[in-house]
């Protein structure tokens, strides 16, 4: 041990920060003089005169011996020479934790991690890298910080309750959110399979961090890269649902299509997909409820397998229009509206209007068939009526008409979702009813001779939208000579969304994608709320959607899916391999510097215990 001991001495030498200290050694002078000139009675026993001459020999002989028999003169020496080194102020270079031995741990937790169970693979290697104080980083769409300054069993613990997400990873972001929470020399070890990320380049926040002092390593976690996904999907033509899959692999692949509506089959179709080339299924005529979409392949990635599409009942609309244009603008624009079916009939054979949740009306109603649409929309019906030559006044319009007009100008005189971005301003009329607001309406839209074009009421427990901007007649709708068109609204490129607008503005409903997202987006929830995720419970005021799967919020449903082919392209590359580096070649564990390290404290602390014993001493002799 002693050999040890000069070992580690030889290797970390004793240096003083101030050598002028020593000089205090001094004081060890005056302390042996007091002792020598110090009278010190001699009690002695003469047996005999004889002995008188030997015993002032013995005298001289052992002057300073003396020194070494009084355990109080060692006491005061060694306090002495303690206080007078501490002054000195002595250290040693000593190896020493980087960062005070504090680590940030980030773990990329995208959806290109769930594969081949990769996370689980840098949950086991981050333990390696754990230090007495932890701070672990998951990076998300956003970075998120799972613990602070944590000892390493606390972190060890942690990191086992970890999982991978479905979304892409910031990991710049959480590089910067780490050097952050570090001193100037400590450590982050970031474990990604660095396939994609979003955010800015994580090699520049790394050379950063190391402009701080701080060490950043990065850990590539590998495994398979085949995969066939869902990269995509959209609701299209108002009644279909599209979606992308794709086959990432070189080969190409049979893959089987599963559909099922609320745990029912509604489709079933195999298609071979060529090796990294893409196959869109059109799914027909969505019923309201839980769309599940599966594809039935072994693969390295399952979370991109399965999407999810979630319809409202209330979004189902089934619209009757009634004209003897069927071929009109307005027909063909309510029929792209997405979950909107419309039955078109004629004036002559007009079925039963209950069933139906809005009335549109673009032809002169016969008289039993206007009594029939005035009863349905008392009862709570919603009606749709639009200027058409042989319109008749009704006593559920919300205008009083009068004579056919000519050409005037238009202008918004209430804002409404209805014209909301729909420059209805520029829309040129040749033709108007010069119409005139009954009491009890709100006029929307206005033309330039006060003409109501467009307006609303409440007639019984229904509504009734009226609108001025008639549809076109005749054969050729876009020539300016037409004398059947009365205006050019319909050229307008935003005439779909105003119908669009209306129908929603009618239900009072929200358009369809507020209850279909993509991972990696935020939902802001009123209060703090208690929400059921696909595969946990958070209470939270600002969701985060990371998980592919159906959200039960306390308003809604809404179903998330990945649809980022980036992250399901595992052999994609967001950072160059030659900046990352493998686990084997950098060294796991804590991060080690050459510190000096102070000794005075322990000087202090000996010079005191020393202190203490002296007192001890002379109360015991009985000199206290």
């Amino acid at each position: 041990m002693a050999l040890d001991l000069l070992n580690i001495l030889y290797a970390n030498p004793i240096q003083f920060a101030n050598q002028f200290g020593l000089y205090a050694l001094l004081s060890i002078i005056p302390l042996i003089i007091i002792y020598l000139l110090r009278p010190r009675p001699k009690k002695i026993k003469i047996p005999s005169l004889m002995f008188l001459l030997d015993i002032e020999k013995k005298k001289r002989l052992n002057i300073f011996r003396k020194f070494l028999k009084d355990p109080l003169f060692l006491i005061q020496l060694l306090v002495l020479m303690l206080i007078s080194f501490a002054v000195a102020a002595p250290f040693i270079m000593a190896n020493e934790e980087a960062g005070g031995g504090r680590t940030v741990i980030i773990l990329d937790a995208s959806a290109s991690m769930q594969a081949d169970g990769r996370f689980e693979k840098a949950i086991v290697q981050a333990n390696d890298y754990l230090s007495p104080l932890n701070t672990i980083i998951l990076a998300e769409s956003v970075p998120l910080m799972v613990m602070n300054e944590a000892p390493s069993g606390s972190a060890a613990d942690a990191l086992k309750k970890l999982k991978a997400k479905a979304t892409t990873a910031d990991l710049s972001s959480s590089i910067l959110l780490g050097r952050r929470m570090l001193p100037e020399g400590g450590r982050i070890v970031v474990f990604s399979d660095f396939i994609s990320q979003s955010g800015d380049d994580p090699m520049v926040a790394k050379k950063l961090a190391e402009a701080n002092g701080i060490n950043v390593d990065f850990v590539t976690i590998t495994g398979r890269t085949d995969n066939v996904g869902i990269v995509n999907g959209w609701f299209e033509a108002g009644k279909d649902y599209r979606v992308i899959i794709k086959n990432f692999n070189k080969e190409p692949q049979d893959v089987k299509v599963d559909v099922t509506t609320n745990d029912k089959n509604v489709l079933s179709d195999t298609r071979n997909i060529r090796g990294q080339t893409s196959d869109y299924i059109a799914i027909s005529d969505l019923a309201p409820g839980i769309t599940k979409i599966s594809l039935d392949v072994n693969d390295a990635l399952p979370v991109d397998n399965n999407a999810y599409v979630y319809i409202p009942s209330s979004e189902k609309q089934d619209i009757l229009y009634i004209t003897d244009n069927l071929k009109s603008p307005s027909v063909v624009a309510l029929g792209l509206i997405p979950l909107t079916t419309v039955k078109k009939t004629d004036t002559k054979s007009i079925p039963s209007l209950s069933g139906y949740g809005t009335v549109f009306v673009g032809s002169s109603l016969p008289a039993d068939a206007a009594k029939s649409l005035s009863d349905y929309v008392k009862s709570g019906g919603n009606a749709v009526i639009i200027a058409s030559p042989g319109l008749s006044d009704m006593e559920m319009l919300p205008v009083e008409l009068d004579s056919i007009s000519n050409a005037t100008s238009l202008n918004v005189a209430q804002a409404s979702m209805i014209t909301d971005g729909i420059g209805i301003e520029n829309t040129g009329v040749k033709k108007h009813f010069k119409a005139k607001l009954k009491r009890g309406a709100v006029s929307l839209v206005e033309g330039g001779d006060t003409s109501v074009m467009l307006a609303f009421w409440k007639f019984g427990k229904g509504l009734v939208i009226y609108s001025g901007l008639s549809d076109p007649q005749g054969i050729n709708i876009y020539d300016p000579l037409n004398d059947d068109v009365w205006n050019d609204f319909h050229a307008n490129p935003e005439y779909p969304l105003f119908w669009k607008q209306m129908l929603e503005w009618i239900s009072g409903s929200l358009d369809v994608s507020e209850y279909n997202a993509k991972t990696g987006m935020f939902i802001k929830l009123p209060a703090t709320e208690t929400v059921k995720t696909p595969g946990d419970t958070v209470t939270t005021d600002m969701l985060l959607l990371d998980e592919v799967g159906i959200y039960d919020l306390p308003d809604k449903e809404v179903a998330v899916n990945l649809y980022d082919e980036r992250e399901s392209n595992l052999e994609g590359g967001g950072i160059s391999t030659a900046n990352a580096t493998d686990l084997k070649e950098i060294p796991s564990g804590i991060s080690i510097v050459r510190k000096p390290k102070d000794l005075v404290i322990y000087l202090i602390i000996a010079a005191m215990f020393l202190v203490v014993f002296e007192l001890y001493y002379l109360h015991w002799r009985g000199e206290l």
